[in-house]
């Protein structure tokens, strides 16, 4: 009986180019490389020496994307290394501030240091420490710098959290006084003054409108403003938290 054997379906059977088929395809195809930029990064690029002119714009090609992607990650690292320097000005500042603080030689004077002083080694144009009550029987506190707000106008303000920045805000003049018509960005912390004090909370304000953007991080902001809560206490005497 005679052997038989059905040909081969065309689907099934498996698909041979040679070189000279690739070769002819990518004629026909000579923006293979810009649809695929990826294949750069498996290709091999021919010496000069080996093939001659002829691969010299392939070897642009891949060597300026290279740069490219060089440039871009330079980018980066300059954008980071810039975020670094800001961060360590920042810190030394905070640092400035607290060591001032410590100066102190009364109540008085550090409320001076905080309201005043500080403006310039923070680099901000106008601080506010405000403590919420009644304005009538709290008159003693109310000094240069000092504002009474009403009852929960910190909750209002900045809502569970401990601090809040803000950025192209319009401020009250109840939070910044007559200093409130330059304000255009501002940071706010609460202050922990202990479990008997009333809420309070520092403000700094600044007449740039990107000084203090919302996603910035506040930890030297929450530092600076318990390092405040914690000499008020001392000074005060005030049960601790």
């Amino acid at each position: 009986m005679a052997d038989y054997r059905a040909p081969a379906s065309p689907r099934s059977a498996p698909a041979y180019l040679d070189e000279a088929d690739v070769v002819a395809w990518l004629r026909q195809n000579p923006d293979l490389l810009t649809r695929h930029p990826d294949l750069c990064e498996v290709l091999l690029p021919p010496s000069r020496a080996q093939s001659g002119d002829n691969v010299v714009d392939l070897q642009r090609f891949m060597v300026q994307r290279l740069q490219g992607e060089l440039a871009r990650a330079s980018d980066v690292g300059a954008e980071l290394l810039d975020a670094s320097r800001q961060n360590m000005s920042a810190t030394q500042r905070v640092h400035a501030a607290v060591l001032a603080l410590l100066e102190a030689g009364s109540f008085e004077h550090l409320i001076h240091i905080a309201t005043q002083d500080w403006t310039d080694l923070l680099e901000v144009d106008t601080i506010s420490l405000c403590v919420e009550g009644d304005p009538h029987r709290m008159k003693d506190i109310i000094t240069g710098g000092v504002f009474v707000l009403p009852h929960g106008a910190i909750d209002t303000l900045i809502g569970a959290l401990p601090a809040l920045l803000r950025d192209h805000c319009e401020a009250a003049e109840w939070l910044y006084g007559p200093a409130a018509n330059l304000v255009r960005s501002d940071a706010l912390a609460r202050l922990d003054f202990g479990p008997t004090a009333p809420q309070a909370m520092l403000a700094l304000g600044s007449r740039e409108p990107d000084k203090f953007q919302p996603n910035q991080g506040t930890e030297l902001l929450q530092f600076i403003a318990g390092v405040l809560g914690r000499s008020v206490r001392a000074w005060l005497d005030l049960p601790q938290p």
